[in-house]
């Protein structure tokens, strides 16, 4: 089942706009927003709809998780590596055992650490080149957009 999401649109032309912080932070937005969604259709008894979201909510931890960057990131990319993995089991977790307050319970410590990104991603708005464009014939263009590449 598709999970519908009107503000869809706007959030994917916010992205492209977004620094690398600045789409950790949305990707954070999203995984909040999958588990509401989870805990709506949990306490409406939607079966389908719940599964849909903590699934989505799963595949942007594994993304999370795999743009971790342990030669540069050292400890910090291992505490996050941990924290994941403990959200994924959870998320797993309260799927089985029915708890709306578990998954609560994950979507308050992710809109914690989400916080801190958002601090971080506002502290670091220096404009900066980009280059887009094919490898052939590259075209720099500042202040338009930012990569969306990023490691911890």
């Amino acid at each position: 089942m598709k999970i519908p999401n009107a503000a869809l649109a706007y959030r994917e032309a916010a992205s492209l706009g977004a620094s690398p912080l600045g789409v950790v932070v949305l990707l954070y937005d999203r995984l909040a927003h999958d588990i509401y969604g989870a805990v709506a259709a949990m306490k409406s008894e939607d079966i389908e709809l719940r599964s849909a979201h903590v699934n989505h909510a799963l595949l942007i931890l594994q993304e999370l998780q795999g743009k971790l960057d342990f030669s540069s990131g050292r400890a910090a990319a291992r505490q996050l590596d941990a924290f994941y993995s403990h959200v994924r089991g959870k998320l797993l977790e309260a799927q089985i055992r029915r708890s709306p307050e578990l998954l609560l319970e994950q979507a308050r410590a992710l809109l914690q650490v989400r916080e801190c990104w958002a601090q971080l991603d506002a502290g670091n708005r220096e404009p900066q080149p980009i280059m887009l464009g094919s490898s052939q014939a590259p075209e720099v263009v500042e202040n338009k957009t930012r990569s969306a590449g990023w490691g911890a």
